[in-house]
Formats: C-alpha cells, sequence, structure tokens
C-alpha cells in the first residue's frame, strides 16, 4: 500500500512541475507544428530523390527530434525554453539519434525479411516493434538527461525498464488511451469551425498535450533513475 502512494506521490509531482513549466512556455507548444511544417517541406522537396531522398527526409526528421529533446532538457532544468533553444537544438542530439537509428535500422530489417514468409508473419513482426518499443521507452530520456548513446543506450533503457516497468510503463499506458479518445471527443468540437481554424487549433492543442506529457516523463524519469523503491519509500516517509 505504501508503494502505491509513493507512486502517487511522484505522478502528482511530475505532473504539477509539467504543468507550470507549459503554463510559463505555452510558445513551446507550437514547436510541433513548427516540426511538422518543416518536415512537410523538406518532404516535398526530397521526394523526387528516391533512396537519397529517404535519407535526407529521415536526417531532418532526427534533427527536428533533437530540438524537441533540447527544449523539454531546458524545460526541466531551468523552467523556460525560447526560441534559440529551438533553433540551436537541431544539432544537439542528432548524433546520438541517428546513431541509434543506424544501429535498429539492420535487425529490424533482417526480422521484417524473415517474419514475411512465416505464418502469421504480420503479427509476430508487430509483436516484434511493440517489443523494441517497450526496451527503448525510456530511451529518449537517457539521450538528453545522461547522453548515453549506442548499444549502451538500449542496455540501459533496458535495465531502467526492468527495474522501473510499473512506475513508468503504467502512466504512459494511461496517458496513451486517454489523450486518444480525448482527442477524438476534440476533434468533433471543431467540425463547426472553418477548416483553417480547425488545423490550427487541433495543432495547438496537440502540441501543448505532447510537450505537457514529454515534461511529465522527463520529470518522473529524473525521479526514478538511479533510486530504488526503498530509497523512493524512505524519502517519501521524510519528506
Amino acid at each position: 500500500m505504501q508503494t502505491l502512494q509513493v507512486t502517487l506521490w511522484l505522478y502528482a509531482a511530475a505532473l504539477s512541475r509539467a504543468g507550470q513549466c507549459l503554463s510559463k512556455n505555452w510558445v513551446v507548444s507550437l514547436a510541433p507544428l513548427a516540426y511538422g511544417i518543416i518536415l512537410t517541406v523538406v518532404g516535398t522537396i526530397v521526394a523526387p530523390l528516391g533512396f537519397i531522398g529517404g535519407m535526407l527526409y529521415s536526417l531532418a526528421s532526427q534533427a527536428c527530434a533533437s530540438s524537441a529533446l533540447f527544449l523539454i532538457k531546458n524545460l526541466l532544468d531551468s523552467g523556460r525554453a525560447n526560441v534559440n533553444d529551438f533553433l540551436s537544438g537541431f544539432t544537439v542530439y542528432i548524433w546520438e539519434l541517428i546513431t541509434i537509428g543506424f544501429i535498429l535500422w539492420i535487425p529490424m530489417r533482417v526480422v521484417a525479411v524473415g517474419f514475411a514468409s512465416a505464418a502469421n508473419g504480420a503479427l509476430l513482426y508487430l509483436l516484434f516493434k511493440l517489443a523494441v518499443y517497450i526496451i527503448l521507452n525510456a530511451a529518449p530520456e537517457l539521450i538528453y538527461q545522461s547522453r548515453t548513446t549506442g548499444l549502451e543506450l538500449i542496455g540501459a533503457s533496458y535495465q531502467f525498464i526492468v527495474d522501473n516497468w510499473i512506475e513508468w510503463l503504467v502512466p504512459n499506458l494511461i496517458f496513451g488511451v486517454a489523450g486518444f479518445y480525448l482527442f477524438d471527443v476534440f476533434e468533433s468540437y471543431l467540425l463547426a469551425l472553418p477548416v483553417i481554424l480547425q488545423l490550427f487549433l487541433y495543432a495547438f492543442v496537440l502540441g501543448a498535450a505532447l510537450t505537457y506529457f514529454m515534461t511529465f516523463r522527463g520529470f518522473l524519469f529524473a525521479e526514478l533513475q538511479g533510486t530504488t523503491r526503498r530509497s523512493r519509500l524512505y524519502r517519501y516517509n521524510t519528506r
């Protein structure tokens, strides 16, 4: 019972701190919209280039992810993020992201080919991707909070999930399911509005939700990493 109380206490603290950060930096909610525009433009430009175009688009995607992680890092570290962080962040973690992407690309391709000829291959491949997603679920936080990279990142993320799978995966699942249904309802309320306004409001609210979610994850990860349930219980009792 006390373990549950401690876990809920950690969630409440992370939710509160994430809310405070977002209320003071609401403009960060526009960042996902900016990334979407950037990737749309890049995709249109590189589409005729075939394989090279795909590589360039992947590079642009990694750069956008790097910028997003840098914004979250600044929110966690100082409670502030601005346009300069948005711009300079495109290169901060790009090599870590490229490295892990390259490491995963070959085995993912091999497994995909292997399952293609197997009975229920599509289902097996889906389960494999789900397992990879779970194992690497803490990878974003490890990248910007510890600068872990390469094979070490895979091992560190796996160990973190093994040690904290209940505390970490449960709120992620709840956020995912709740977000899916809430955005479905929200989208229905936008139907009466002009299309341009619909797109802007949807993108802004989605950006705010993603920013809040990733900031919450960042604070929660910082509380869980390097601690045990016993040490968190002790801190809870002596708070």
